[in-house]
């Protein structure tokens, strides 16, 4: 049987590569041909694109991590002015719920609940939620904001011995090495011996703790698959809620604060609930978790520079080989594998 020497259509799978209107011939196929060059082009375009979302993602995650280590200078402020950590806890909140609200009426989110997500969301708030931000807040009065908000980003490794206390996750040297070098990194703030302020160091400390609860319990519990925005919503009232209740009962309810302290108090919450929140939710989608979670790192970098320029806190160079060492920790924490695979 003779073949025919006119050249036949395109097989359908290579039709993608050409728009409608392009007449579809097997010579592109040929070595060298159009067909192969256009098809690298494509291949250089698609890579490119991929860079730029990146580029992008780690662009809005710094960005997030700035903010997060901006926020506290700003809390420590309104602290001097009338405010405390109740009051800025649930003042934030509160102001959060009118931005949160908005972008999920704007969005047709539904504001359906379970009576069993309602149970897991009050036990998130109070213990992951009040409890992390009044403890973290109230170290700022007893150390500085560099040094709360360090020692508070121990919490992967408090994340780690959870998972192998309490779920049975086995131990490995990556782990053993970085449970090594935050309890190095936390011993490096003990170097003023008695005069340290311990009460400060373990106020922060616990604060990790708490938020170590937190994003284990988000994860086991299922909570992690609710909406982002409609899971802050609930949370922001429930923080708002049980810390005014924890400021009555310790005496530190006081709606008497300056213009400066409100003011200040606004811009925070504007600029984690709309801000910092949203830009750290975007970043992850462009460019993953797991970059995310090494380029969050700027927050405590960001809180311990903002101190010493804004608030002309002390740090010597001891405590800061006690960041380097607790940043190195939740580095190696991070799993390389993740990182290769996204890229």
């Amino acid at each position: 049987m003779m073949h025919s020497s006119t050249p036949g259509p395109l097989p359908e799978q290579w039709r993608f590569f050409y728009p409608a209107s392009e007449p579809l011939s097997a010579e592109k196929n040929l070595p060298g041909g159009s067909f192969c060059a256009f098809a690298r082009r494509k291949s250089k375009k698609k890579r490119g694109n991929i860079s730029m979302e990146k580029a992008k993602g780690s662009a809005l995650v710094i960005l997030s991590a700035v903010i997060f280590g901006f926020t506290p200078i700003l809390a420590k402020i309104t602290f001097s002015e009338g405010s405390n950590s109740a009051m800025l806890t649930c003042l934030r909140a509160a102001m959060a719920l009118p931005v949160l609200l908005g972008i999920l009426l704007f969005k047709r989110i539904s504001l359906k609940i379970t009576g069993r997500e309602l149970g897991k969301i009050l036990i998130l708030s109070s213990v992951g939620g009040t409890a992390t931000t009044v403890l973290l807040y109230t170290a700022y009065n007893f150390i500085s904001v560099g040094m709360s908000t360090t020692l508070h980003f121990v919490y992967p490794t408090f994340v780690l011995l959870i998972c192998v206390i309490v779920f049975r996750e086995p131990l490995n040297p990556r782990k053993i090495t970085a449970l090594a070098l935050s309890t190095g990194g936390i011993l490096c703030f003990f170097n003023g011996g008695l005069s340290a302020n311990i009460a400060g160091i373990a106020i922060a400390l616990v604060s990790g703790l708490t938020y170590a609860f937190y994003m284990v319990y988000m994860d086991k519990s299922g909570l992690k698959d609710m909406h982002p925005m409609k899971l802050s919503f609930y949370n922001s009232i429930f923080i708002g809620l049980f810390s005014l209740i924890y400021g009555y009962f310790t005496h530190q309810v006081s709606f008497g604060l300056s213009t400066k302290a409100w003011v200040y108090t606004f811009v925070i919450a504007v600029l984690v609930s709309a801000g910092a929140s949203v830009f750290l939710q975007m970043g992850i989608k462009f460019c993953g978790a797991t970059t995310a979670a090494i380029l969050s790192m700027f927050e405590p970098i960001t809180s311990v520079v903002l101190g010493i320029l804004i608030l002309k806190e002390d740090f010597s160079w001891f405590k800061l080989l006690g960041c380097v060492l607790i940043l190195a920790a939740v580095f190696i924490l991070t799993p390389r594998k993740s990182v290769m695979a996204e890229e």
